[in-house]
């Protein structure tokens, strides 16, 4: 890895013109997801690309991605053309909240690395603070955007931390859209829960909890994550 851009197995990520660089919430986030059934498939701030470009590998899919930052949708832009994916993404420099009122399709699984600090510090870096703070997307407003645009039999997928996890949870049942799934994701054994992946419908289905710890008490990645994402790390 490099500051400047992250290989994976099926295509590269370049980020140096991002404020927000490749992190493990996004490869977990791509790496749970369940593409394989997906026809259309939505990515809300894609920044570099990367949950875009990881859904294409694992699905057949038709890929949108809207990101707001005029840098970082070049970034993005600039990896999907690089990829062989490149026919079946399209990359949008839109505000999300303006781009779900003039948008009439449909996607049956829309997908998110959402902004998620609240009152919180920030830095003097404002595309950083930008891409971190729910200032540009509240989750309210998000949700409203993600119930116009999924489909009846659509899923809905975030990485969000744990403090932020019933919050959310609360406004999506407000608005008819049921959590399916809650994957917790630990550092380590025993560790304080970092983030919630949470998986939602609108139809009221079983629902599944389970958890991914990523390190072993050797600070090595542990058999289950390496499992998880196995077919975008070249070697761990």
């Amino acid at each position: 890895m490099s500051n400047g851009y992250f290989r994976f197995q099926q295509f590269e990520i370049k980020q140096d013109k991002t404020a927000m660089k490749v992190s493990t919430d996004g490869i977990l986030l791509g790496s749970l997801c369940d593409f394989s059934l997906s026809t259309n498939i939505f990515d809300i701030g894609t920044g570099t690309g990367l949950i875009a470009l990881m859904s294409a590998q694992r699905s057949k899919a038709k890929i949108s991605a809207v990101e707001i930052d005029k840098d970082a949708f070049l970034q993005a832009q600039e990896n999907v053309l690089n990829s062989k994916f490149a026919l079946r993404i399209k990359v949008f420099n839109d505000d999300f909240l303006n781009f779900y009122n003039y948008c009439n399709e449909k996607f049956d699984y829309i997908v998110s690395n959402p902004p998620f600090f609240e009152n919180s510090y920030k830095s003097n870096d404002y595309k950083r603070n930008f891409a971190r703070h729910t200032d540009s997307l509240p989750f309210e407003k998000m949700i409203l955007g993600v119930k116009k645009l999924l489909s009846e039999d659509g899923f809905f997928s975030v990485i969000i931390p744990n403090k932020c996890s019933l919050d959310f949870i609360k406004i999506c049942a407000l608005n008819g859209i049921h959590l399916t799934r809650k994957t917790k994701i630990f550092s380590k054994q025993n560790s304080v829960e970092l983030r919630h992946v949470l998986t939602f419908s609108k139809q009221i289905l079983p629902f599944n909890k389970n958890e991914i710890i990523i390190y072993n008490e050797n600070g090595l990645y542990t058999e289950c994550y390496k499992n998880l994402t196995k077919d975008f790390y070249f070697k761990f």
